[in-house]
């Protein structure tokens, strides 16, 4: 069987790594792949071996023709989508195409869906509206889900499929030598904070007010809280860090460029813990399922107004006068599982009853103490760390018993009309 993919995002590549990771599991049922990407996935595709064709977004509607070549030349069986919600703005926005010209293909098409479409609204609360996504996924026969973030059981045209299949973890010496180069002793711990390039676009990308504010006042309060934490805690920062990280202590804060997708698995798979304010993140991910502590931080507040600031205050026991500060002039703020973008109630029902969630601990941002000593504990306190890794075991061991990869895309695949 062949599989084209189309990885398509143009601001981090969360669901390339998804696609490839999909491709690299079914290589031993004999299934090829080749992928239709933007130029920020070309070294995940390199590193990965699989062939792939790329398109410019200078190309506009001429696209097609590279496109149409393609289905022409690789002859493929089936279309993948990876990422379904990526997929049906790329081709409209980039290239000024209606993406449902893959149906003129007269092939299958296969969704990875990563948000459990059929359980939301097809709004997603971003800043301070909604925006309406595509339904066509609902007249598609079948649905790839992985995960995490995904709930692990089969769920109608739902199928489940392991996100990552290996570990990220690296060895001892390789964690002592990259400790070293960093100036690091045995005795400190490292903190990655990753931050996609879409978490720091131009503020003149985002319309809302709400949006250009809050993509400068969070770091800032991040880092406060930060900087509390005991003088062996160190950062790492990846790509663009957000300016206001600036205000971490320099010694302590180890900056890098962008890396390959290999010298990435080599820092993630040494730190001690994974910080993300994006709990869909699939650096969290990867994270939890190799065996590495992550923690997210959400906002579960909506402060339209000063005279809202109270109502938090009460909800959480208390503000500290920084907190207080912060947000009194930070208003208003909506509510954040993934910043600086929102998607907060969009998220509840794949959140809703899922065991990934037990995996890892999920604090309030606005909670200062919660947020300090949660990190803090995480690091340095031998009882915290255990519990933790118990709830991490036991997610995997529920991976390991309940998804099986190949079984469920050969059952989604038989829905879609399509023979192994």
């Amino acid at each position: 069987m062949r599989l084209l993919f189309f990885a398509l995002s143009t601001a981090g590549y969360g669901e390339t790594v998804i696609g490839t990771s999909l491709a690299q599991q079914l290589r031993p049922l004999g299934v090829q792949s080749h992928f239709v990407i933007s130029a920020i996935s070309e070294p995940v595709l390199r590193r990965s071996g699989i062939p792939h064709t790329r398109i410019d977004q200078e190309m506009g509607p001429l696209a097609r023709l590279i496109v149409d070549d393609l289905v022409r030349t690789y002859r493929p069986d089936a279309i993948v989508l990876a990422d379904y919600f990526t997929f049906t703005g790329v081709f409209q926005n980039r290239y000024r195409l209606q993406p449902w010209f893959i149906e003129e293909y007269g092939l299958p098409v296969l969704p990875i869906d990563i948000w459990e479409w059929e359980k939301t609204s097809f709004a997603i609360d971003m800043f301070d509206e909604d925006r309406h996504v595509d339904k066509r996924i609902l007249e598609m026969p079948a649905h790839l889900r992985p995960v995490p973030l995904a709930h692990p059981e089969i769920e109608g045209r739902a199928y489940p499929f392991r996100l990552w299949e290996g570990t990220e973890r690296v060895s001892r010496r390789t964690r002592q030598h990259l400790f070293t180069t960093f100036g690091l002793g045995p005795r400190d711990r490292l903190v990655m904070l990753p931050v996609a390039n879409w978490q720091q676009l131009p503020e003149d990308r985002y319309d809302s007010s709400i949006g250009t504010h809050v993509l400068r006042g969070v770091p800032r309060l991040l880092a406060h809280y930060l900087a509390q934490l005991p003088e062996t805690t160190h950062f790492l920062l990846i790509g663009q860090a957000p300016p206001e990280f600036g205000e971490l202590p320099a010694e302590r804060t180890h900056v890098l460029p962008p890396c390959s997708p290999a010298r990435f698995s080599t820092l993630l798979g040494s730190c001690d813990v994974v910080l993300s304010l994006n709990i869909g993140a699939t650096t969290l991910a990867r994270a939890i399922t190799s065996d590495i502590p992550g923690i997210a931080l959400t906002n579960s507040f909506a402060v339209p107004g000063t005279d809202a600031v109270e109502q938090v205050a009460e909800r959480l026991g208390g503000l500290t006068d920084f907190v207080r500060e912060w947000l009194t002039g930070m208003v208003p703020l909506h509510r954040l599982r993934m910043w600086p973008l929102g998607f907060h109630d969009f998220l509840e029902p794949i959140l809703t009853a899922n065991p990934y969630t037990d995996a890892f601990p999920d604090i309030e941002l606005l909670d200062e103490p919660a947020v300090v000593q949660g990190i803090e504990r995480a690091l340095y306190d031998a009882e915290t760390r255990d519990r933790y890794a118990a709830a991490r075991a036991a997610y995997l061991t529920l991976l390991d018993t309940q998804v099986d990869t190949r079984a469920a895309f050969t059952e989604a695949a038989s829905r879609a009309g399509l023979t192994l």
